[in-house]
């Protein structure tokens, strides 16, 4: 088994239309036929370039939104205490 590469891990109904569109955007600007391969690289450069920074953006965003919920239970449960 070859060397598995972060685009391999996307589902491939998803995998498909990326090099679909790779290509026909190719085609449109330069005029030119790109193959699956050339298409394929194309969206294994840019996974492995920007797709660090979308999934650490991501992460960032689920933190923040799980400190939110954190910080809203906080609340609630001290709203639970009873005076002594």
């Amino acid at each position: 088994m070859g060397m598995l590469k972060k685009f391999d891990t996307i589902p491939e109904e998803v995998r498909k239309k990326c090099i679909a569109e790779v290509i026909t955007r190719v085609e449109e600007i330069e005029s030119e036929r790109v193959g699956m391969i050339a298409a394929q690289d194309i969206i294994d450069i840019v996974v492995e370039n920007i797709g660090p920074e979308i999934y650490n953006t991501a992460l960032r965003d689920t933190k923040k939104l799980i400190q939110d919920r954190l910080g809203d239970l906080d609340y609630e449960i001290d709203g639970l205490e009873q005076a002594r």
